[in-house]
């Protein structure tokens, strides 16, 4: 006769034990919570200050950011002159209104920041929009 009591072949059980699951689902969201700040990342650009104007569009804006080093990035991804014309008529065929917003350093010569307005325009683009600090930052 056997001492301990087991289950016949075959059955099923029917519980669940998902209490480890539970554990390591908090574990990570804690490290995403400890983690999420700091991934974060942008180009390091000091706008100029103007006065607020809202840009209007339906759809999400393409963000050209040119940093005091004059890099110049696309929506955070290093480009330059010649790529930068390229997907953005390729942008353009998608969407013809396609918003963009240029951030430049308020440390970048007037003429880059054209040429790259030229660039833009080349590309098809009819809706731009210049990023800047606001007056209520200071």
């Amino acid at each position: 006769m056997r001492s301990f009591i087991s289950k016949p072949r075959g059955e099923v059980y029917n519980e669940l034990n998902i209490t480890n699951l539970v554990d390591v689902m908090l574990v990570l969201l804690i490290v995403f919570i400890i983690v999420a700040p700091m991934i974060e990342q942008g180009i390091d650009v000091r706008l100029p200050i103007a006065s607020d104007r809202k840009m209007e569009s339906k759809s999400m804006p393409v963000v050209i950011s040119v940093s005091k080093k004059g890099e110049l990035f696309l929506n955070n991804v290093k480009v330059n002159l010649e790529k930068l014309e390229k997907r953005l008529e390729i942008m353009v065929e998608h969407d013809p209104d396609l918003p963009v917003i240029l951030r430049a350093d308020k440390n970048v010569t007037y003429g880059s920041v054209i040429k790259i307005m030229d660039r833009v325009r080349n590309a098809g683009v009819n809706n731009v929009g210049m990023a800047t600090a606001s007056d209520k930052s200071r």
